[in-house]
């Protein structure tokens, strides 16, 4: 499978106007969102194959003026090399903890986490994932209150692998991480490899639920709303009874107008869900 090219946008906008950037661009089918201080502005990634979407996704940032926010100042858009990607990761990424145990770090990190620390090294080489954005963080957070030990984990749409290393370190018994981009995969293999969990953790290239075998106890999915919507009816059959699913990759205006009733509606009960700026994430039950 030949892997995925991507275009790099970078929005500069006021800090105020960050949440309804990184909401246009999410939905619009952006990935691997970043918020920088210097200067301020907002940088998603979005594969070359979609790149007649930018002029949707600029034209829709234009409109923020009509709902009282600052306008956007710059709108750029060039290809993602090996050589800028690395560069960019190195500048952003820092050690970081989430929840109460929880610590992600760079593979080039010199931090050293504290004795009740669950440790994971990253390298995000060519994939997205490190914890920086407030999806990912919402899903590290609810997996640490919900994964229990001895689990059966899905993670569909792994990317670095940082969602299935942190199931495993948390105490799953088996983790099967699924992306559909074959570069994400190599480079997921690499990180679970990395923070020794390769006997528990299996990164595979497929096709969202459609790879997954057998049932779960826990699955949790961090992808844009449109495929959360669209893959609901998956997910129930795929989930042992009391079976949990974890989602994010939604903004609050499409959580309420269509993720939640769609994963309800496919026989799932809300348990819990969290808000962070304009970002929400969801525990479902299969009752």
């Amino acid at each position: 499978m030949k892997p995925t090219e991507w275009l790099s946008i970078r929005v500069v906008a006021p800090p105020p106007a960050w949440d309804a950037v990184a909401a246009v661009l999410i939905d619009s089918g952006c990935a691997g969102v970043e918020l920088r201080d210097q200067p301020y502005s907002v940088v998603a990634y979005l594969p070359a194959a979609d790149r007649e979407r930018l002029p949707a996704i600029e034209a829709q940032l234009q409109k923020l003026p009509d709902y009282d926010l600052p306008p956007v100042h710059k709108f750029e858009v060039q290809p993602v090399t090996e050589e800028n990607w690395h560069t960019a990761w190195r500048r952003y990424f820092r050690s970081r903890r989430f929840g109460q145990r929880v610590r992600v770090q760079p593979s080039w990190s010199r931090h050293k986490p504290a004795p009740d620390e669950i440790l994971i090294q990253l390298d995000p080489g060519l994939a997205f994932g490190t914890g920086g954005h407030a999806t990912t963080a919402l899903c590290l957070e609810l997996l640490e209150r919900h994964l229990q030990p001895g689990m059966r984990v899905a993670d569909v749409g792994a990317g670095t692998g940082i969602l299935a290393i942190a199931a495993a370190k948390l105490g799953a018994r088996e983790v099967i991480a699924v992306d559909d981009d074959a570069l994400a995969v190599k480079v997921a293999q690499g990180n679970i490899e990395r923070n020794g969990v390769a006997e528990r953790v299996q990164a595979i290239v497929g096709d969202g639920f459609h790879a997954l075998e057998g049932t779960y106890d826990l699955i949790v999915c961090n992808i844009i709303s449109g495929f959360l919507m669209s893959t609901a009816p998956q997910v129930p059959p795929l989930l042992n009874a009391g079976g949990v699913y974890i989602v994010s990759g939604t903004s609050g205006r499409n959580w309420r107008g269509g993720v939640r009733r769609a994963i309800e509606g496919a026989g799932l009960t809300l348990e819990e869900a969290r808000k962070r700026r304009t970002w929400v994430a969801a525990v479902f039950r299969k009752r």
